[in-house]
């Protein structure tokens, strides 16, 4: 019968006290701790703690430099350690499973565990049992591609738990460490992670495929390895104490994704209309090669559960095209602007294409007075973005002219959507009504540039500027458009729009825009 998993914290330095950040992981919603002894250089803090009546059951981990460690000591050495340490009764012992292989002085250690006298301390430790054994791998460069034939050998190890983990380059990488994880975690208690940004989606589906155990930090400066979330960021804005088994997996599919706002929006509007569903961010590499790779095999393991996904920078265009290679239907506007960034799962190995892009550049155009005569605009970019808004504009009677450095980009989306396209160094002398920016520049990690001079701004000033980048909400070229007169319209109003008609495409009811829209400007945190 699959048992709740436990979220586990890492415990990193004795100071503040060890018994202090015990109770604060245990008011956080911790359920156990991994105590850290390979970071802790201070053996007197350590045995100080385990004397003492616990708080939460204990891991103790002396994780080696080769993977991924602090420790440098020799197997003799950690050997004697773990069976000091052991004395006062941990509840589990993390060792790493080819140490273990190897050396005769940690198995040793770990056998006589039993037979060791229990050191001085309350009664419930020194009438405690054994400590439990974790044998563990790190992969600290990839993810095999053999995955099933490289966790064999530690499957089949004497281990009361098994523990894998392995650096994620990309979704594709987490999702097949997740099909492992649903393979095996019913059969034996079991621990598999990615690391990495790749590999936040394993963490928070461990619940969901039974893993016997999760690792979040306390806070963001105690992270033990890379992409590790911490225990409130889990709690709160991945509805970790709400999925299990049949929890629905959405999420946004682009390159970079670590800044979209997306998972908290979509996670808090779930939560806000009762729906059993968990989003997350899925960086899948900016070629069609990766894209299409990882919709194959998502389409190909639908135990997953994945059933929708947000597509954003640079995969739009790659979504259009997988799905008319794999002749999936896309919706009317979806074939108009030639993008998708919206895709439904509609069966077991079916999908579904939307624009709902569009919709969210028609909702900032409604913020645009109307001037009664003819109306131009300017739109900087020529990408999945470039071609919503240039759909959107037409429909509103703009004649429309496209910038992008690379111009045969701009000229091939100009003659396909009807409209004109200019050399990206004329975008400073163009006069127009409104400016539409649908360049990633003002996102992270560009935010202090801008794609258009301030002084082309001040010569020749549009009425509105829109900006579709929304993080930071006010971009570089909206704060120089403000300042020079020019009404500006956020990327906020785009993406709440496009999101709200992403929900409604997925669970079939109204979005709840009001929760959308506290959590987006930061009035409420997901909770």
């Amino acid at each position: 019968m699959p048992t709740a998993t436990l979220l586990a914290v890492p415990i990193t330095a004795a100071s503040p006290p060890l018994l202090e950040q015990a109770r604060s992981a245990k008011a956080a919603g911790a359920d156990l701790l991994e105590l850290r002894a390979d970071f802790i250089d201070n053996l007197p803090a350590l045995e100080h703690f385990l004397a003492q009546p616990r708080e939460l059951p204990v891991i103790l981990t002396l994780r080696s430099a080769a993977e991924g460690g602090k420790c440098c000591a020799s197997d003799a050495e950690r050997a004697a350690l773990f069976q000091r340490l052991a004395a006062l009764a941990p509840d589990y012992v993390d060792i790493e499973f080819a140490a273990w292989r190897r050396s005769p002085e940690l198995q040793a250690a770990v056998r006589g565990m039993s037979r060791l006298p229990r050191r001085a301390g309350p009664p419930e430790t020194r009438d405690a049992p054994p400590p439990r054994l974790i044998l563990s791998q790190h992969d600290l460069h990839g993810t095999p591609a053999a995955l099933r034939q490289a966790l064999e050998p530690l499957l089949a190890s004497p281990a009361d738990v098994v523990k894998a983990v392995f650096a994620a380059h990309g979704a594709l990488d987490a999702c097949r460490v997740l099909a492992q994880l649903q393979k095996w975690s019913h059969a034996r208690k079991l621990i598999m992670l990615a690391t990495e940004s790749a590999g936040l989606i394993t963490r928070v589906l461990a619940r969901k495929f039974n893993a016997f155990a999760i690792f979040a930090a306390l806070d963001s400066a105690r992270q033990t390895a890379p992409g590790q979330p911490t225990l409130r960021e889990l709690v709160e804005v991945y509805r970790w104490n709400e999925i299990g088994p049949s929890t629905t997996v959405l999420g946004v599919v682009g390159w970079p994704v670590s800044h979209s706002r997306s998972p908290a929006i979509h996670n808090a509007a779930m939560r806000a209309a009762g729906i059993n569903g968990v989003y997350a961010p899925l960086p899948v590499a900016p070629t069609y090669a990766a894209f299409a790779a990882f919709m194959d095999y998502i389409t190909q393991n639908p135990h997953l559960h994945v059933s929708g996904l947000s597509v954003t920078i640079p995969h739009k265009e790659h979504a259009a095209r997988w799905l008319t290679e794999h002749a999936f239907p896309l919706s009317d506007v979806a074939q108009r602007v030639g993008a998708v960034n919206t895709l439904t799962r509609t069966g077991p190995a079916d999908w579904r294409g939307d624009n709902t892009d569009c919709a969210g550049f028609l909702a900032a155009l409604a913020l645009v007075p109307e001037s009664g005569r003819e109306k131009t605009a300017a739109v900087l970019g020529a990408g999945g973005a470039a071609r919503a808004a240039v759909c959107a504009l037409l429909l509103r009677g703009y004649n429309v002219t496209v910038f992008n450095r690379t111009e045969a980009r701009s000229a091939a989306l100009a003659n396909e959507l009807g409209c004109s396209a200019q050399p990206w160094a004329k975008r400073l002398h163009t006069p127009v009504d409104v400016i539409v920016n649908c360049t990633a520049v003002g996102m992270a990690p560009t935010e202090n540039e801008s794609p258009l001079p301030a002084a082309a701004l001040r010569s020749k000033p549009p009425a509105t500027v829109i900006d579709a980048v929304y993080n930071p909400a006010e971009t570089r070229l909206l704060r120089e458009a403000r300042q020079h007169g020019c009404r500006i319209v956020s990327g906020t109003e785009i993406f709440l729009a496009q999101a709200a008609a992403q929900f409604e495409t997925w669970h079939k009811t109204t979005a709840p825009l009001d929760v959308m829209r506290q959590i987006m400007s930061g009035k409420i945190v997901p909770r």
